[in-house]
């Protein structure tokens, strides 16, 4: 059975903004930001058990995108996938956990 990937509008937004700041150093590194996206996306919907989890509670699973240092964060919902934030590793902890809710 095959899962579907789904954005909420908040990790949508995440990635436009690190497209937009990509962008600004260089056309190039955001096109290549978007195919890591992609990439990762991808992997999640052939993989989606593979990745750890990083909320016990919630469930919610980070994949790290390659040469870039943002990670895909998502929660296993039935037959969806929901992507919930895409954010810089260096951004805090609570920041992701806030969206679960």
């Amino acid at each position: 059975m095959t899962s579907k990937v789904f954005l909420t509008p908040e990790a949508k937004a995440d990635v436009a903004d690190a497209t937009a700041w990509y962008r600004e150093r260089s056309v190039r590194a955001a096109e290549n930001f978007l195919l890591a996206i992609s990439v990762a996306l991808t992997r999640i919907e052939a993989q989606p058990t593979a990745n750890v989890i990083v909320d016990a509670g919630t469930g919610a699973r980070r994949a790290l995108l390659r040469k870039y240092p943002q990670r895909v964060l998502y929660l296993i919902d039935g037959e969806r996938l929901v992507v919930f934030a895409v954010m810089s590793h260096r951004r805090d902890i609570p920041a992701w956990r806030e969206r679960l809710g």
